[in-house]
């Protein structure tokens, strides 16, 4: 007898081949179909908020994500028990929210002090890059506290603050770890020194300490040093315009200019030497850290935050809390120090070239070699933290660095901002939003920038420059600006602008900004004949930064007329991409002393 279908003609190969793809095509829709099932049964996972220092940031965003799809986050079932949401913000602001602002914080009543717009949701988990923070936002202050944060004893990793030198200006074997000072001083006349934000990351500030430690003015410990020393020790670190928030937009911005790339060492966190080149240019000096002993590192602290009157969810809160904890900072990884404890996040933050927080800070990572990207595997000694006051100290040393400030504001009060004038969001509430910077010894004015053809100025003067409590300064505002059926000539009302703080400056080195707020409509007479060149000599000549702040957009693309003033000028450009209301807000701050 024959087999079954043994007298049946044999089907071509291309047959096969469908059927055996139609098979696999079958078994895979059958998995995913068990894979939809199983997720469809799983309940939503509860959301934890986890506020971080922008500059580390990236580090704890890849650990987040690792974190989503661990065992540890899994349950039997193959559930999520968590998902996580990071974010970041300005490093000041944040100590300050939950110093004096923590009521607001959970519920807004007003648009000057808004934690939740202009730092993000109440986290439940927040780590700083500087373990000082934590002391620092519990400070004694008059203010009810309606956030407890409880810390963690130690910190979980540690980078040190490093000086990237160009290496072929860097110093060989053992001199390269010394006092900054010292190493400072071996740049001098072959290479520039940048520092990035101190109100915007914990390695700024840190930075900051240590160079008002270098040149002298006491503040590596807890003494307040005064402005005069701090202006001393700003002068090494001057630059055209503000610093660059964060160590990886400063190291991503150097190759823009081969000449400034080639010349200049930048203060940054050592573990950006290894992550922070992965911005778009391609094109940089290699640099070489060099150590200075006597600048405090980053030691990242996990901090958890708990929040009065926030009842929901808190015992499963609490556990998904710990239970992040324990898989992000090595707990329960048997004492072990270096590599071997990389376990969980730690792993992330090995590999992004981070370190060990305890002894003599070994690596944390493995697979790779510090040599590769200009470091040292084992620099020697190195300053492990900072005292809260230094911090403090320094940062008020800082801010008062070149005594009070001067801003003029100009508003553009053509006809064409009529849709864009009235409410908080509106061209006068933001002016008046930004005045948040400023103190009573700070002298500030504004213009309204609309003119009819052939008036002898392109501007009026809502506010005379002078010195002003805010409530006085706000009252005036709203009762002198106005819209008017008139153009605005924004070239003769910067021009004009410029040359008035250029004489306002002449006689002392206090900070200066001209802010022009605009929807753009009228830069046609920017760049009409050759206006904006002619403009663009004068920001050059006159060193005093521009903040062009567009309501439009697009009003900073490359080419456009605002980014390019901003850019002579060394100012900065914002527009409605970015949060405008808080970017214009801190960039009047860095000019102003801030409220009493």
């Amino acid at each position: 007898m024959k087999a079954l279908g043994a007298g049946l003609p044999k089907p071509p190969a291309r047959t096969l081949a469908v059927v055996a793809a139609v098979l696999v095509a079958l078994a895979g829709l059958t998995a995913v179909g068990l894979v939809l099932f199983r997720e469809s049964s799983c309940k939503p996972p509860l959301e934890l908020r986890l506020l971080t220092d922008p500059d580390i940031e990236p580090t704890v965003r890849k650990a987040a994500e690792d974190y989503l799809t661990s065992d540890a986050n899994t349950t039997d079932d193959g559930c999520r028990r968590s998902g996580i949401t990071v974010y970041s913000a300005g490093a000041a602001d944040v100590v300050a929210a939950f110093r004096d602002q923590s009521d607001p914080w959970q519920r807004p009543t007003s648009d000057d002090i808004n934690p939740q717009r202009d730092i993000g949701p109440q986290p439940d988990i927040w780590i700083p890059a500087s373990s000082a923070n934590v002391a620092r936002a519990r400070a004694t202050t008059d203010q009810r506290r309606w956030a407890e944060l409880v810390a963690d004893p130690a910190a979980f990793a540690y980078s040190p603050i490093v000086l990237a030198v160009p290496q072929a200006l860097a110093t060989e074997g053992s001199g390269r770890t010394s006092g900054l000072g010292e190493l400072m001083a071996g740049l001098k006349g072959k290479a520039e020194v940048r520092r990035t934000d101190p109100e915007y990351t914990d390695a700024g500030l840190l930075a900051t300490v240590g160079l008002y430690g270098a040149h002298g003015t006491g503040n590596a410990g807890a003494e307040k040093a005064g402005a005069a020393g701090a202006a001393a020790a700003e002068r090494s670190v001057a630059q055209l315009g503000p610093p660059s928030p964060t160590g990886a937009d400063l190291l991503c911005v150097l190759p823009d200019d081969d000449a400034v790339d080639d010349r200049t060492a930048a203060l940054v966190p050592e573990f950006l030497m290894k992550t922070g080149v992965s911005c778009d240019r391609t094109t940089r000096a290699r640099r070489m850290a060099e150590y200075p002993d006597d600048v405090p590192g980053l030691d990242p602290t996990f901090v958890r935050v708990r929040w009065d009157d926030a009842d929901r969810d808190t015992s499963a809160r609490s556990a998904e809390v710990e239970r992040f904890h324990d898989w992000l900072t090595g707990a329960g990884a048997g004492g072990k120090d270096g590599a071997d404890a990389a376990q969980g996040g730690l792993a992330e933050f090995g590999k992004d070239g981070f370190r060990s927080a305890s002894g003599d800070h070994p690596p944390l990572g493995s697979g790779f070699a510090f040599s590769d990207f200009g470091a040292l595997s084992a620099p020697g000694r190195l300053t492990d933290s900072v005292h809260q006051d230094a911090m403090s100290a320094t940062l008020t040393d800082y801010r008062d660095a070149h005594g009070p400030g001067r801003v003029l504001f100009l508003l553009d009060s053509s006809g064409s901002m009529g849709d864009l004038w009235e409410g908080p969001g509106g061209a006068p509430g933001i002016v008046k939003q930004s005045l948040g910077g400023l103190g009573t010894q700070d002298e500030y004015g504004v213009w309204a920038v609309a003119s009819e053809a052939g008036a002898k100025r392109p501007y009026s003067e809502l506010l005379a420059f002078g010195q002003y409590g805010r409530g006085v300064a706000e009252r005036a505002i709203d009762r002198t600006a106005r819209v008017r059926n008139a153009e605005a000539d924004p070239y003769g009302a910067l021009i004009a602008a410029l040359n008035t703080m250029a004489q306002r400056g002449v006689d002392d080195d206090r900070p200066q900004l001209i802010v022009y707020l605009t929807d753009d409509e009228d830069n046609n007479r920017l760049t009409e004949g050759g206006r904006l060149d002619n403009l663009l000599r004068s920001a050059q000549s006159r060193m005093v930064p521009v903040v062009m702040a567009s309501l439009d957009s697009g009003g900073c693309d490359e080419g456009k007329a605002d980014a390019a003033i901003s850019e002579a000028s060394g100012g900065r450009c914002l527009d409605t991409r970015t949060d405008l209301v808080a970017a214009l807000r801190d960039e009047v701050a860095r000019t102003g002393t801030g409220e009493e």
